[in-house]
């Protein structure tokens, strides 16, 4: 059942009448008659007696009446403050970024807020992930896209997504890692991201679980061409597994079977700004987006 279907019982309950009910709403006469029955049909009550030239309410239909302008009422009102909201959110707002603008669905997050909060200004910046973190608890950020455990009394987390990284070597590789163990792999040349990346820190956190460090031969700020690099045959290095699995499959790369971690990608922004009429208004387009439903943010 949904709200249009809703007000044309209550627009044929108010005038008593399909026709005039039909041109008040805009609709065909025979396109309210349809809703009329659809709701009839969906909760198995009649609401109207039907005669010639006449269309009068059941006793189930006066009872249902009520609950049903109730209803209007809140979703206009809903509707009322969400024009209000977009009409008067103003300034403007920065987001930091992270990884590629596909992978973080960049492009439509934009497109939706410049649709939904027209005077808002929204600036973007690419930085590594704990700069993500150390930008929004101090300000400079608003809010920011983060890979990896947030854990922080500052912070409200909109989990968006789960995401895997594997361990990658060029093609060349491809017999030498399906018989190499934990410290051999370790020890072949790998580009590293930079220090306060994401790549960074899950890459040596995946060694460290085993006990040894990777051999950072190469540091490359340039995250999203991490597979190009490992293509070109510089070395092995830490890919998100959706583009690695691709790229083996075509007998680019070769994967190492173990060498793979798993995390979160997530929006953070500040608990204290939670109620601000820029940020809720960003959730509501971030949530649409990702189609995010029942769901809220949770304190970090």
């Amino acid at each position: 059942m949904d709200i249009l279907k809703l007000r044309s019982f209550v627009m044929v309950a108010r005038l008593g009448h399909l026709t005039r009910a039909a041109d008040r709403l805009s609709l065909t006469q025979p396109a309210v008659t349809a809703h009329i029955k659809a709701i009839e049909q969906e909760i198995g009550i009649a609401l109207f007696d039907r005669s010639p030239g006449k269309i009068t309410l059941t006793r189930s239909g006066e009872v249902l009446l009520g609950e049903a302008e109730h209803v209007l009422s809140v979703f206009e009102g809903f509707a009322r403050k969400a024009r209000q909201i977009k009409g008067e959110v103003t300034g403007s707002m920065l987001i930091a970024t992270i990884d590629d603008a596909d992978f973080i669905k960049l492009g439509g997050l934009l497109y939706g807020l410049r649709a939904a909060l027209p005077l808002l200004q929204i600036k973007t910046r690419l930085v590594l992930a704990d700069d993500v973190v150390s930008g929004v608890k101090s300000g400079l950020f608003d809010a920011g896209f983060y890979i990896g455990a947030v854990d922080h009394p500052d912070f409200a987390v909109q989990p968006l997504r789960s995401i895997a990284y594997c361990s990658v070597g060029p093609a060349a590789y491809g017999e030498q890692l399906a018989q190499a163990g934990w410290r051999a792999v370790a020890e072949l040349p790998w580009i590293a991201g930079p220090e306060r990346s994401h790549v960074s820190r899950l890459l040596r956190l995946l060694f460290a679980q085993q006990g040894v460090l990777p051999n950072e031969a190469v540091e490359c700020d340039q995250l999203p061409s991490m597979l190009d690099l490992v293509r070109s045959g510089l070395g092995m290095g830490l890919v998100r597994e959706d583009l690695a699995l691709v790229a083996a499959e075509k007998g680019e790369v070769a994967i190492w079977p173990h060498g793979r971690i798993e995390s979160n990608l997530s929006f953070i922004y500040r608990v204290a700004e939670e109620h601000d009429p820029a940020i809720v208004g960003m959730l509501s387009v971030l949530r649409d987006h990702w189609q995010i439903e029942g769901q809220g943010a949770d304190p970090g």
